[in-house]
């Protein structure tokens, strides 16, 4: 096979992997990504093809909490990125920006915080200060303060990468949706829990706007609400949102998925809240069979 026909298989793979993510599918992501990885080591270990695909899978591994298999991905493309475009680049930025993310997962804060500056520094310079990538540096930013209870940085921060995300063309992409998640729950986590709402409400109009109506983001937006609701003591509307919430859940895993149980317990919870006891039961009798079935 030709090195020509390899970089299309390449190419084939990343395309795959990426309409795989945007579904919610990440198994089926990292077994295009894995090939992805294949095709460009068999053309040059050392191509920015293969920088990409080591990115991606480590972002993915990242994501699934596999932090010692995610940090040599991207410390390998990094190197990659570093030779094939300069220190300087929006890749190495996006590379640092996964690392970075990495470390504030596994509390190196002191390591992350640097590198999200550095990062900053390379997408102001190189994308402008209205680039949507350099939004979404700010905000994981914005996160590592949010997480150290720093709200008055991180609601700075918040609001900052909002206002970029505010001018990009297509409106709706699920990163705006993202911020104004983020947002909402320092909101909340400070008591502001009408603000929360509103933050929370505007996310989930983008990402009903972006995204399948069965996507598991908005089941985790709808479950946000809902505990805003709760903090309120407004439980007969957090019943209505989640029970949409698992029935999308339902529509992705199926009706007996251990992934339900978190759902089921919270949702018993609010409804004995209402004074639904008879469905409250029902729910905790389903997350109980399904606990048996995988014990």
């Amino acid at each position: 096979m030709t090195a020509q026909t390899k970089m299309k298989d390449w190419e084939t793979h990343m395309n795959a992997a990426q309409a795989a993510l945007d579904a919610g599918n990440d198994i089926d992501a990292e077994v295009e990504l894995t090939a992805a990885v294949k095709a460009a080591e068999e053309v040059d270990p050392d191509s920015p093809q293969m920088g990409m695909a080591l990115n991606s899978l480590g972002a993915l591994y990242d994501a699934y909490g596999e932090y010692e298999a995610a940090l040599p991905l991207y410390e390998r493309a990094l190197q990659i990125m570093e030779t094939s475009y300069g220190a300087e680049s929006p890749e190495v930025a996006s590379v640092l920006n996964g690392i970075a993310e990495l470390y504030r997962a596994t509390e190196r804060v002191a390591d992350a915080i640097p590198l999200f500056e550095r990062a900053i520094e390379i997408q102001e310079k190189a994308l402008g200060k209205d680039s949507p990538d350099l939004a979404a540096t700010i905000n994981n930013l914005a996160l590592i303060h949010h997480d150290g209870s720093n709200y008055e940085k991180a609601e700075k921060l918040y609001r900052q990468a909002l206002k970029i995300m505010a001018k990009a063309v297509n409106k709706a992409r699920p990163e705006h949706a993202d911020l104004l998640i983020n947002l909402g729950g320092m909101l909340d986590d400070k008591g502001r829990h009408d603000e929360a709402l509103d933050t929370y409400k505007q996310a989930l109009q983008l990402q009903e706007q972006s995204l399948e109506a069965d996507h598991p983001y908005i089941a985790t937006t709808l479950g946000r609400m809902a505990s805003v609701f709760q903090s309120q003591g407004r439980d007969r509307d957090a019943v209505r949102l989640i029970d949409r919430a698992l029935e999308i859940r339902e529509s992705r895993l199926g009706a007996d998925h251990p992934e339900l149980i978190p759902t089921l317990v919270n949702f018993a919870k609010v409804l004995r809240n209402a004074g639904e006891d008879d469905r409250a039961a029902d729910m905790d009798a389903r997350a109980e069979l399904i606990r048996a079935a995988v014990s």
